[in-house]
């Protein structure tokens, strides 16, 4: 379970697995933009290089957590994200979707209530 919010982002988005990713800051503004520049494109198409890097972020946002290869940068949750851009500048930014966190958090106790 842990890093659970980050693997649900892995999920919508596979083209990003392996890289240093944190999840945090503002929020959804991110999805907005990237389905308005790629409209009609899956989630899963849309170019790693359209996401936006952690060392242009601005703000007071907190991580709420990071996955494993940002991690190896130092870079956890709880840590203010503009200490993290300094750690991770290359680390990609993706805002909390607390309705996809949910959802799939309700399928997985499902499964596990089987």
């Amino acid at each position: 379970m842990d890093a659970f919010f980050a693997s649900v982002e892995l999920l919508r988005y596979p083209q990003l697995k392996g890289l240093p990713i944190v999840i945090g800051g503002g929020r959804r503004k991110v999805d907005e933009l990237l389905l308005e520049r790629f409209a009609g494109l899956p989630l899963a198409k849309i170019p790693v290089d359209a996401f936006p890097l952690l060392k242009y972020y601005v703000g007071r946002g907190v991580i709420t957590t990071a996955t494993y290869p940002a991690r190896q940068f130092g870079v956890g949750s709880a840590m203010g994200m503009m200490k993290a851009a300094k750690l991770c500048p290359q680390a990609l930014v993706l805002p909390v979707d607390f309705d996809e966190v949910r959802r799939y958090s309700r399928t997985f106790k499902g499964i596990i209530r089987e």
